[in-house]
């Protein structure tokens, strides 16, 4: 694994050094494909979502701001990019927006495995496209992990790098714990097919390959990922705007997950950033469209000469306090609550007793809520769609006016990765009401 020293460098942004990295400039007909993007995604996210925004007016458009917000979902960009393209009719710098994207939006493949749901021959037949021109002349820009890449990013440097060598020579491990069905003799650009996809989008860490290999393309990896730190810095100092995604990847539980190191050094690096912190927080337990809530915050200035524990914690603070606490939030801790006083049972007039007591003392409270008490009416149809929600997903059970559910699926994990709906809700609302991320209020 990549030690601790090299990790320590890149957070402390001065003693890596590269060569200055221009800020890259898109071409001429990236422009129309942005604006119609920019035109094209609001209509989307109206289709698909209930967006409401606050604080609009806390992007100012001040030259170099470096926008970081929580990922929850592949569409928080089809919804926040919109909102900072049109913040000044498209002019000025929210028109110029760049975007820091992961890596594997740029390999073959990620068209087909990310976005396409349709039929298999369809998936093949697009799985050659790569998107990477189109994204980046859109402005979108990719960064790698240090430790892991996708499988496929890994054969690929191989190929780059070693030509089109037989699969088993590039590999530490046998090709049938890495790539089941593949032969030893493959060259690499055989086994780069969509026969292959799903294993090829396994995430592996250096160790995979063959140590010949291995030191010369994690250096060469590291390289990369310093000059890619190195152009987001570049476009701040251009005084353009620029996404990061502090953690790097989705949200698997409901809480903030670690920043990654590429924050810190790329304020670091920045001449004069400004952070502006923004949060994206889904209403997901119901049905039809999900109602979003983006809120932007307070721009935060003079951060470059910030310590790094007080810049990364604050960051986070920030941004966890600027979230909206949701119906699916209230029930899922109001339920979890009521469970762990006993029995498999609770009666629904309970439930929404207790949903409604404790949004009425976060509200008290300075939290921002959702609009959950404005009608007796409002509220029975947000109710009716939660109880849809959890009926179609079997997570309740009703029988008449009582509720029946599993304490398993209630506090536990199911068997993928991800944790539970009821878990990921309450594990957002305690990370928004967690002591340590104050109120803060959105003018």
């Amino acid at each position: 694994p990549i030690g601790k020293e090299l990790l320590t460098l890149l957070v402390s942004g001065a003693a890596i050094t590269t060569p200055p990295v221009p800020a890259p400039a898109a071409p001429w007909w990236g422009k129309a494909i942005r604006f119609g993007l920019a035109v094209g995604f609001p209509i989307a996210g109206r289709i698909l979502f209930d967006l409401r925004v606050n604080g609009r007016e806390n992007f100012t458009g001040s030259p170099g701001t470096l926008i970081v917000a929580n990922h929850k979902t592949d569409f928080d960009i089809v919804l926040l990019g919109p909102v900072i393209f049109w913040s000044k009719r498209g002019r000025g710098p929210g028109g110029r927006i760049a975007f820091v994207a992961a890596e594997r939006m740029f390999l073959p493949g990620y068209l087909s495995d990310y976005i396409l749901h349709g039929p298999r021959w369809l998936q093949r037949l697009v799985y050659p496209a790569n998107l990477s021109a189109v994204l980046k002349a859109i402005r979108a820009y990719p960064i790698g992990y240090l430790q892991t890449r996708k499988l496929k990013a890994h054969l690929r440097a191989v190929l780059e790098a070693e030509g089109d060598i037989p699969i088993q020579e590039a590999l530490a491990l046998p090709v049938d714990e890495v790539l089941p069905g593949a032969r030893r003799d493959a060259p690499i650009s055989r086994v780069l097919r969509f026969r292959y996809h799903k294993d090829l989008d396994r995430d592996w860490g250096f160790s995979v390959l063959a140590p010949g290999i291995r030191k010369k393309l994690r250096a060469r990896h590291v390289a990369e990922v310093v000059e890619s730190l190195a152009r987001f810095s570049s476009i701040l100092d251009a005084g353009d705007p620029l996404y990061l995604a502090p953690e790097g990847g989705l949200e698997t539980d409901g809480r903030f997950e670690e920043a990654k190191a590429g924050l810190i050094r790329i304020i670091k690096t920045a001449r004069d950033p400004v952070v502006l912190p923004v949060n994206l927080t889904y209403d997901f337990m119901t049905t039809g469209r999900e109602r979003v809530f983006l809120t932007i915050g307070e721009e935060m200035r003079g951060v470059k000469d910030w310590p790094r524990q007080r810049l990364e914690r604050e960051i986070i603070s920030r941004i966890s306090q600027l979230g909206t606490i949701t119906f699916s939030q209230l029930a899922a801790v109001s339920l979890q609550e009521l469970a762990s006083l006993g029995g498999a049972v609770v009666h629904e007039g309970e439930l929404k007793q207790a949903i409604v007591q404790r949004a009425m003392r976060l509200i008290e409270a300075g939290y921002r809520v959702a609009g959950l008490l404005s009608s007796d009416e409002g509220f029975e149809r947000r109710w009716r769609r939660f109880i849809s929600y959890c009926s179609r997903r079997n997570l309740l059970r009703l029988r008449g006016r009582w509720l029946l559910y599993d304490k398993e699926k209630l506090f536990g994990d199911e068997p993928a990765t991800r944790v539970s709906p009821w878990m990921y809700a309450a594990n957002e609302f305690s990370t928004i009401t967690d002591p340590a991320y104050a109120p803060a209020e959105v003018s």
